[in-house]
C-alpha cells in the first residue's frame, strides 16, 4: 500500500483493511502517533496488558535477534485469534529487519498471526523504514503530522459528543485558539475540560460547554501561558514576556503552537484595525471579532490597537510568517527561533 492520507486515515482507523498485517505509524506529533497506535492495537486486543496477545519490542530486541519481528508475528495465540506486536523504534535502527519481514509477508514465506505496529518519530521521504512500508502489499504507512485548527475542532467536538456534551460556538472558538497543534496535549486538555463538566454517567442528561467552562479549565493551564506570551509581546512588556515564555516551556507548550498563538493574536489586531479603518470605534471593532475580546482584556487590547497600526502591524505579521518558515525549514532550534521572534515583537511595540 502507499502512505495513507486525509480521509483514508480515518477510514483505516475505523475499519482496518484485513489484507494489511503491518502498519508504520510515524510523525513529529508523538501524541497522535501513540493515540493512533493504541486505536489500532485495541481493534485487535482489548487488554493491552495481556502477555499472551500483546507484546512490545524495542530496537535493542531487534538488534539482538533480527528475525524476532517475524517470529513474534507468526506465533499463535494461546487463546486463539489475532495478536498485536508493537515495535517502538528510533527510526532506521530496525529498518532492515522490518524490510525483511515485509518482503517475507509479500512473498508468502511468513504467515502473520498478528497485527504488527511499528511506532516511530518523524521520518524523511528518504527513510528506508518509510519506503519499506509504502511499497509493501501487506504494509501501510500512516503519517501523524501536527494538528491544524480544523483537526483540533473535530477532536474537541468528538470528545464532547462521546460524553453527551456540545460546545457553544464561542466556547469552541476559544478552545481551539488556546490549544496548540500537539495532539496529545490537546487531547489531555480537552479531557480535563470534559471532566470539569462531569462524565455523562454523572450528569443525568446532555450538557453544554460554555465559554466560562473553557476559561475556567484551559486558560489557567498551558493555554494561559500561551495567551500571556502573545499579550506580553503585543504590549511591549519584555519582562512579562520572559516569564510567560518560561511558563509555557515548563508546561510543555509546543514552540510552533506558541508561534501560531502570536499569529492569531496579531491577525486579530489586523482584523480590528480593518474594522476601525471602515469607521468602527475600537469598542465596536473588538465586539465584531470572533470570539469577541473578553471584557477583562478589552483595555489591554485597545492599548495594543494604538501601538499596532498600519506598516508596523504589517511588518509584525510578515515577521511571524518568516519565523514559521524558518522553524520548519532551517533545522535551527524551534524554541529559540520562536522566542526570538516574540522578543523582537515586544521591542517593536516598546518603540
Amino acid at each position: 500500500m502507499v502512505a495513507l492520507k486525509g480521509k483514508a486515515i480515518k477510514a483505516f482507523l475505523s475499519r482496518r483493511d484485513k489484507s494489511v498485517s503491518a502498519v508504520l505509524i510515524y510523525g513529529p506529533d508523538g501524541g497522535l502517533v501513540r493515540e493512533r497506535t493504541e486505536i489500532l492495537a485495541r481493534s485487535v486486543v482489548e487488554d493491552l496488558k495481556d502477555p499472551f496477545n500483546f507484546i512490545e519490542l524495542s530496537d535493542a530486541d531487534i538488534k539482538a535477534e533480527p528475525g524476532r519481528l517475524g517470529d513474534e508475528a507468526a506465533a499463535l495465540s494461546f487463546a486463539g485469534g489475532e495478536r498485536v506486536v508493537r515495535l517502538r523504534t528510533s527510526g532506521e535502527a530496525s529498518a532492515k529487519a522490518a524490510g525483511d519481514f515485509l518482503e517475507s509477508l509479500d512473498a508468502g514465506t511468513v504467515k502473520s498471526n498478528a497485527l504488527v505496529l511499528v511506532e516511530a518519530g518523524e521520518l524523511s521521504p528518504r527513510s528506508g523504514l518509510r519506503k519499506a512500508f509504502e511499497k509493501a502489499k501487506a504494509g501501510a504507512a500512516l503519517p501523524c503530522y501536527a494538528d491544524a485548527p480544523a483537526d483540533v475542532r473535530d477532536l474537541a467536538r468528538e470528545a464532547a459528543r462521546s460524553e453527551e456534551l456540545r460546545f457553544d460556538d464561542d466556547a469552541l472558538d476559544l478552545a481551539v485558539s488556546l490549544l496548540g497543534d500537539d495532539h496529545g496535549i490537546s487531547r489531555a486538555e480537552i479531557d480535563k475540560l470534559i471532566l470539569y463538566k462531569g462524565p455523562a454517567a454523572l450528569r443525568g442528561g446532555p450538557g453544554t460547554i460554555t465559554i466560562d467552562d473553557v476559561r475556567a479549565t484551559l486558560v489557567d493551564g498551558i493555554g494561559g501561558a500561551i495567551d500571556e506570551t502573545a499579550a506580553a509581546a503585543a504590549n511591549g512588556a519584555p519582562a512579562k514576556l520572559s516569564a510567560a515564555l518560561h511558563k509555557a516551556a515548563a508546561g510543555g507548550a509546543n514552540p510552533v503552537a506558541l508561534l501560531r498563538a502570536l499569529q492569531r493574536h496579531f491577525a486579530r489586531l489586523k482584523a480590528a484595525n480593518d474594522f476601525m479603518d471602515a469607521g468602527d470605534s475600537p469598542a465596536a471593532a473588538m465586539k465584531k471579532l470572533r470570539p469577541p475580546v473578553f471584557f477583562a482584556e478589552q483595555r489591554s487590547f485597545e492599548n495594543q490597537l494604538r501601538r499596532w497600526r498600519g506598516p508596523a502591524l504589517d511588518r509584525a505579521l510578515r515577521m511571524l510568517v518568516d519565523a514559521e518558515l524558518d522553524a520548519k525549514t532551517t533545522g535551527a532550534p524551534q524554541r529559540e527561533l520562536v522566542e526570538r521572534a516574540a522578543l523582537r515583537l515586544a521591542m517593536m511595540a516598546g518603540r
